[in-house]
């Protein structure tokens, strides 16, 4: 039987792109032949994009939203839908969507194929990578400083495209503690410490949004990435030992209906 994705397109202030985005999604995820259902985890956008998610609520009724009047940061957004949606794998893609469906297809095939977290790679062998050159130094410079501090072998923590088996998704969220951006390099990290099978799949990586970055805006990035990358750094052998001695997960196996959650005032949309 076939196994049920719950696909995710975390959102804030994305009025300008999302509908031609959850278009092609819902073009190639058809084609696919998955057994599938297609969210959108809204975080406090304040640019029109909850009027567009509104819109295509009324054309997909099955799309499921989930949004929040406040930022609540990638992190908890898609920690929030999760856990109140039973799939056997969940995935998330950027909603400019640079690396494309195939891409999406090919790291819920690594998951199908066995491994237990998937993620898009723009600096593993075989990857093509189109973005403005300082994100370029710095996303490199940024991925190289993690890999020496935790002595790993991932070569990109923050491709927005990443697929989780169930069990690997519940194990991840009992240890996660950031909210933000820097989420995606905790739960990688914490995956490859305890010994699951991560899988990084080379993309064509080409950025739509090509403007030049502010010097403010990356130093903050630096910053707050930095700072979460020392709080991970001093918990994690803790965090790892109490992940051990806690008692194993159920196992993925069988098919599993999506369902609706129920609702109960945290911001799910039918």
């Amino acid at each position: 039987m076939k196994r049920s994705v719950l696909v995710t397109i975390p959102v804030r202030n994305e009025a300008a792109m999302l509908d031609a985005s959850v278009r092609r999604l819902v073009h190639d995820l058809d084609a696919s032949g998955l057994t599938y259902r297609l969210s959108i985890a809204e975080d406090g956008s304040t640019d029109g994009t909850p009027e567009v998610i509104q819109r295509l609520k009324a054309e997909f009724p099955k799309l499921l939203v989930s949004s929040s009047p406040a930022r609540r940061g990638r992190g908890l957004a898609l920690r929030e839908l999760w856990s109140e949606v039973d799939a056997e794998i969940y995935a998330f893609v950027d909603a400019d969507l640079p690396a494309g469906p195939p891409a999406l297809l090919q790291v819920i095939r690594e998951v199908q194929n066995g491994a237990d977290v998937a993620t898009g790679s723009r600096y593993c062998e075989g990857a093509q990578v189109r973005r403005p050159p300082l994100r370029q130094i710095v996303s490199r410079a940024y991925n190289r400083f993690v890999r020496m501090t935790f002595g790993e072998s991932i070569r990109d923590h923050q491709c927005g495209l990443k697929a989780f088996t169930r069990e690997a998704k519940t194990r991840l969220f009992a240890m996660s503690r950031e909210d933000s951006w820097a989420w995606d390099t905790e739960v990688l990290v914490l995956a490859e410490r305890s010994g699951m099978r991560v899988a990084e799949v080379p993309v064509e990586w080409s950025e739509y949004r090509w403007t030049r970055t502010p010097i403010r805006r990356l130093l903050s990035d630096v910053y707050l990435h930095g700072t979460s990358i020392l709080r991970l750094k001093s918990g994690l052998e803790e965090t790892i030992r109490l992940n051990r001695l806690s008692p194993p997960m159920g196992s993925s196996t069988g098919s599993v209906d999506l369902t609706v959650p129920k609702e109960k005032g945290s911001g799910f949309v039918r």
